[in-house]
């Protein structure tokens, strides 16, 4: 991993002034969902853009045994059209997208299937990635980071036809400390997704980008790799805590 292009100082609060006011829709499931809510709230509680609804069918898929659950639940809260009705938001099917994208400066992701190319072509889409990519794309990113010694962050991106590629806005590594378990550790991680979303403006223009050896994208983590996932648990956090002090310490 090296440095790439840290960005100019002050352009992350420049980039946040030119985008106050802007129109975003948060592309969600016609379903409750935590990320959604978690997002969403907080982008209200800051009153800086006009906010809408993007709604996609949700497929529930059967349940997997899992040794750890490194996100939090999901399927929880206020179905979006509850939401929408509460705070007062227009809402939208994403089949229809050719006759409101024009509408819409941003679209957040927070909850999708595959989505068509010829909407990614046409509109602003922009997506937080739980790992790093193009080193960490696919499924299960932070299970896989831990178990192949890959450093763990959160990229923000613009979405194209790719899985988990696209133009990278900004990467931010996710601190590690040698106290950590699991899941303070995935905590973390997942409230650091949560930040970069709602403040996304900030990396408009100026991100960090950092370098990766690109790597297929991941499926979901086979359980049978899961106990070896957990045993790598001690050594990722050794090695990614103690680059870290070397870091910090250099500064």
């Amino acid at each position: 991993m090296t440095a790439g292009n840290p960005g100019p100082s002050g352009a992350g609060s420049e980039s946040a002034l030119k985008s106050r006011g802007a129109r975003i829709s948060l592309i969600t499931y016609d379903a409750p969902h935590k990320k959604t809510q978690d997002v969403l709230f907080r982008l209200l509680r800051q009153s800086r853009f006009e906010i809408s609804l993007t709604l996609v069918p949700f497929k529930q898929r059967p349940e997997r045994a899992t040794a750890f659950h490194h996100r939090p639940a999901q399927l929880v809260g206020l179905d979006p059209k509850s939401l929408a009705q509460e705070h007062k938001l227009e809402t939208f099917v994403l089949d229809d997208w050719q006759s409101f994208n024009q509408r819409i400066d941003y679209f957040l992701i927070c909850g999708a299937g595959l989505i068509d190319g010829r909407f990614c072509a046409s509109a602003q889409i922009i997506n937080c990635h739980p790992g790093l990519i193009p080193q960490s794309r696919g499924l299960d990113a932070f299970k896989w980071c831990i178990y192949k010694g890959w450093r763990l962050g959160n990229t923000l991106h613009r979405i194209d036809e790719g899985v988990d590629l696209g133009v990278v806005l900004h990467h931010q590594p996710t601190d590690v400390f040698a106290d950590d378990d699991l899941a303070t550790l995935a905590i973390r991680h997942y409230d650091a997704e949560i930040d970069l979303l709602v403040n996304f403006d900030r990396y408009l223009e100026g991100g960090t980008i950092l370098s990766f050896e690109p790597q297929a994208p991941t499926k979901r983590m086979p359980a049978a790799l899961e106990p070896e996932m957990l045993r790598n648990f001690e050594n990722f956090k050794r090695q990614f805590a103690a680059e870290q002090r070397a870091t910090k310490s250099g500064n």
